[in-house]
């Protein structure tokens, strides 16, 4: 159930960012909660249509370089090492892939040097999204000691995925 005040404030932030009411729908539909939808849809429109900044990928250009963009051959490598690995399999069509974005910056920020976090596109790597079972998109995976430990389909914000990782990587609570 949705409050008069939660729909006009939904409304609201659709019209200030001028998205489609079929953007707005998939965005609810994705986050099935009100709060976690505005705060989606509140990414402004211009950072999720652009399509190329100096030579990058979409993606690339909205998560300012620090989640890599990594080929089959760099995801094997990046699932050797030490470090955590947060692996987003999108697609540039995606739109919740793309409403993310900006949300998983946030988290490759928030942790730093403690996780990585990386981007596979599944158009492009097709043969390594059918090795990692991908289903639906978004899909979250967490490697650790080089191994899946965890994987979350949909789109989430920035405090899901902290506490996710959390209890992935630093034996946190389960969110």
């Amino acid at each position: 159930r949705v409050s008069v005040v939660e729909h006009a404030e939904v409304r609201s932030r659709v019209r200030e960012a001028g998205m489609s009411w079929t953007r707005a729908i998939v965005a609810l539909l994705v986050c099935a909660n009100i709060s976690c939808a505005s705060a989606l849809m509140g990414t402004p429109r211009s950072a999720v249509l652009r399509t190329r900044v100096r030579g990058m990928s979409r993606a690339s250009a909205l998560m300012g370089g620090k989640a890599e963009e990594l080929n089959t051959e760099g995801f094997s490598v990046a699932a050797q090492g030490d470090v955590p690995l947060v692996v987003d399999v999108y697609a540039t069509w995606c739109g919740p892939c793309q409403l993310m974005a900006p949300q998983l910056e946030l988290v490759a920020n928030a942790y730093e040097e403690r996780v990585r976090v990386v981007k596979i596109d599944s158009d492009k790597e097709q043969e390594l999204s059918a090795y990692l079972k991908i289903m639906g998109l978004p899909t979250l995976l967490f490697i650790k000691d080089k191994a899946v430990v965890g994987r979350i389909e949909g789109a989430m914000m920035q405090d899901e995925i902290s506490s996710w990782i959390d209890h992935f990587f630093f034996d946190g609570p389960k969110p």
